[in-house]
């Protein structure tokens, strides 16, 4: 299951934090807290975007047929570079990688310091990892590595601090804040994919009167849910409700969708997490394992352009292990669920 490095790529947040069948994390290189300030929103600001130098990684080496899992060797560590620079190690003939392409990807992640492997894609179940070649939407350097790059192609991305993981590092992934790390990449499949949508879209449905009645701002924008006298207090099933429904295709398992949300406690409690606010849609794999187990299963089968209320027993939340500081043990949860894109 990809959960660790979906979650150093792709700015998730709290809310959408993989979790075992039984509320406990899956294995990943942060805590179940850690997407609320995912590796990739908490780095430092980079330079504006554009494509990596390209050059000669000098004391970096990798071997390997492409495909399967290279041995990424550091001659003499510690290894640095003051900018993002790529090698292009076995160069593909399909498709360029262009500015909004999706990127589907087997990757390595080495830290320059040591030369110890961060963690790996290959050999886990799943699909290779699902990355989203646009600025903001994965690490700078990654995103700058990756730009240019041909379908087929096996490339190697040595990324200094400013476009990793900044002056915060990544103490989760033993990464420290001047350390440089090199990412080795195949690239499996680049496709186009249409723009997202900028909100749900479509036939307005009633929600069930024992749900919090969500609230929205005068753009129509999620603020919040409220309970009434005949909201039900607890739940003991998974709710999917859509209040919007979308005339696109339905989302199947497998697919990397793009969404707006908002998550609160059960039933309007604290606000623990938002996309709205930070001004960026959230984008993963559903039915993978790669998000909470009420998200893969209420997520699924509904369209795009649908907005859909979740709301999500402990179980197929954080269960017992809770997400501190914000979501405690056993604590239900809501969300509104905006599905701008499914590919």
């Amino acid at each position: 299951m990809r959960t660790r490095l979906v979650a150093l790529f792709v700015p998730l947040a709290l809310g959408l934090a993989a979790c075992g069948s039984d509320g406990a994390a899956t294995d990943t290189a942060a805590d179940p807290s850690e997407p609320a300030a995912s590796a990739a929103a908490s780095q430092e600001p980079a330079g504006a975007g554009g494509a990596a130098a390209e050059g000669t990684l000098d004391g970096v080496s990798t071997s390997g047929e492409p495909g399967a899992e290279p041995t990424v060797k550091v001659a003499d560590p510690p290894f640095s570079i003051d900018e993002t620079t790529v090698e292009v190690l076995e160069e593909g003939s399909g498709p360029v990688v262009e500015e909004g392409n999706r990127v589907e990807a087997q990757l390595v992640l080495v830290n320059g310091r040591d030369g110890k492997v961060i963690d790996s894609t290959y050999g886990q179940d799943g699909p290779p990892v699902s990355l989203n070649a646009t600025e903001g939407q994965l690490l700078a350097g990654l995103y700058k590595g990756l730009l240019g790059q041909r379908e087929g192609s096996r490339v190697a991305i040595a990324v200094p601090p400013v476009d990793a993981f900044g002056t915060a590092g990544f103490p989760q992934g033993n990464v420290q804040p001047d350390d440089t790390v090199v990412f080795v990449v195949d690239i499996e499949k680049v496709k186009e994919v249409a723009p997202p949508l900028a909100m749900a879209q479509g036939e307005e449905r009633q929600a069930p009167a024992d749900l919090p009645s969500l609230q929205v701002n005068d753009e129509g924008v999620p603020t919040g849910f409220a309970a009434d006298e005949n909201t039900a207090d607890e739940l003991d099933k998974l709710i999917a409700e859509p209040v919007i429904v979308g005339d696109g295709k339905k989302v199947k398992s497998g697919q990397t969708v793009t969404v707006h949300y908002l998550g609160q406690l059960y039933p309007d409690g604290k606000i623990f997490d938002q996309s709205w606010t930070r001004g960026e849609p959230a984008t993963f794999q559903i039915g993978t394992g790669s998000v909470i187990a009420g998200w893969d299963e209420g997520i699924v089968g509904q369209t795009v352009g649908s907005r859909v209320i979740l709301a999500i027993p402990p179980e197929q939340a954080y269960g017992k292990q809770g997400s501190p500081p914000d979501i405690p043990a056993n604590a239900p949860l809501i969300f509104a669920v905006d599905i701008l894109a499914a590919s």
